[in-house]
């Protein structure tokens, strides 16, 4: 029989261990003693919600949150999230920034919208989600008409190849005002090789380009998460110390994948 979570849970309601159909798949809830959710998507963990909006239990959103820190954003920044998921990223983003914006896009709008009854999302127009293809979220706006762009959409545990090569990352630069971010999170696998076309890409696009990830990882000895993180201007003395002092060991890598 499904177990249900206390009255006090996050999605209280929504059954814990059971597949719940969206449009890509099924997605499964799970909690954690500590009062995590963990969101698992078609059997991949795709991220966690907790009441508490200032932290993040995935190391690669901590990443991201790292590299948002050491940008000099601007006071009403507006963001893209490439891979809305549960908006966890867009939910942490709009706490530490109040007068940010955020456009969160998923090919699949089951997800977003299950989210939006599971958890306090903010409202538009603070939060507003869609359900759009990645490539054509970035390819139809307006010349620097964003100040970040995030990427975290997978399919499986891959970067959907249009979103992970030269045309991607081409968009991205003419949609991104100059001085603004892009941060993208990669599922690195051994074969480092698999990931040069889309680290060039990002090269070719901005003038900094770096990763942020678990040293073994970086160097290509186990499987995991790494964060790209692309700009005209990167504080790179922020994000070193970042790294040493990050609760898991974390390199910063300037020629990744090498």
């Amino acid at each position: 029989m499904p177990r249900r979570a206390s009255r006090t849970a996050i999605a209280a309601d929504v059954p814990r261990d059971t597949s719940i159909p969206i449009a890509s798949g099924a997605v499964l809830l799970t909690d954690d003693p500590d009062g995590v959710t963990t969101v698992w998507v078609n059997g991949v963990p795709s991220s966690t919600m907790r009441v508490e909006p200032e932290v993040l239990d995935f190391e690669y959103m901590r990443h991201f949150a790292a590299a948002i820190a050491a940008w000099e954003r601007p006071e009403r920044m507006l963001a893209l999230h490439v891979g809305a998921g549960v908006c966890t990223m867009a939910r942490h983003l709009a706490h530490a920034y109040p007068d940010s914006r955020h456009i969160a896009v998923d090919v699949d709008s089951t997800l977003p919208e299950l989210a939006r009854q599971w958890w306090d999302l903010p409202r538009s127009p603070q939060l507003r989600v869609r359900s759009q293809d990645g490539l054509d979220a970035v390819a139809t706006r307006h010349e620097h008409s964003l100040d970040l762009l995030l990427r975290d959409a997978f399919a499986g545990d891959s970067t959907p190849a249009p979103l992970a090569g030269r045309e991607w990352w081409m968009h991205a630069r003419r949609a991104v005002r100059p001085g603004g971010l892009v941060v993208a999170n990669v599922k690195s696998a051994p074969d480092l090789a698999t990931h040069r076309p889309d680290a060039a890409a990002a090269r070719a696009a901005f003038r900094d380009v770096l990763a942020i990830g678990e040293p073994a990882v970086l160097k290509g000895k186990r499987r995991g998460n790494v964060v790209l993180v692309a700009s005209d201007g990167i504080d790179t003395d922020a994000l070193r110390r970042y790294a040493a002092s990050a609760p898991l060991p974390t390199g910063v890598d300037f020629g990744w994948p090498r």
